[in-house]
């Protein structure tokens, strides 16, 4: 006989229990909503000021976000395969 997995048997129980307590309170799912939503919020900011934060670091090294910049100097080789001589 097999078992269940235990993260999956968690899981279910979690699924139950809140189920029963959607159930017996309408209150209970708003403020599960209004917390995952505040969640969902929060993480929204934070990758927003992350991007800023990457932008401001970019123009202070003098590079831009924008990889067809004309800030941007690509420093070049001089020398390539087809000027090598191979003797």
């Amino acid at each position: 006989m097999e078992y269940l997995n235990p993260v999956l048997l968690l899981i279910l129980v979690a699924e139950v229990c809140l189920g029963i307590c959607a159930w017996h309170s309408p209150n209970f799912l708003r403020r599960v909503a209004a917390h995952l939503l505040t969640r969902a919020d929060v993480v929204d900011v934070s990758r927003q000021e992350s991007e800023r934060r990457m932008k401001v670091w970019l123009d202070e090294f003098g590079l831009d976000s924008n990889p067809v910049s004309t800030k941007q100097q690509v420093r070049v080789h001089p020398v390539s395969r087809d000027e090598v001589k191979v003797s």
